[in-house]
């Protein structure tokens, strides 16, 4: 595989494949599971928003 010469989808990639895996088992889970994988996603997702929230340029 040749290297990712972007910069930002270099540094993107692990948190999509991670985000994408957790769907993954999100969709195969079953019911007790369902809510400890739908917990972890959203803390995921949370994290990931607060990191973009606090890295955007101040006005």
């Amino acid at each position: 595989m040749p290297p990712i010469r972007n910069a930002l989808l270099r540094k993107e990639l692990p948190w999509l494949v991670a985000e994408v895996v957790l769907l993954l088992i999100l969709f195969n889970a079953n019911a007790p599971e369902l809510w400890f994988w739908l917990v972890v996603l959203l803390v995921v997702l949370g994290y990931r928003v607060e990191r973009w929230w606090a890295s955007r340029p101040q006005a």
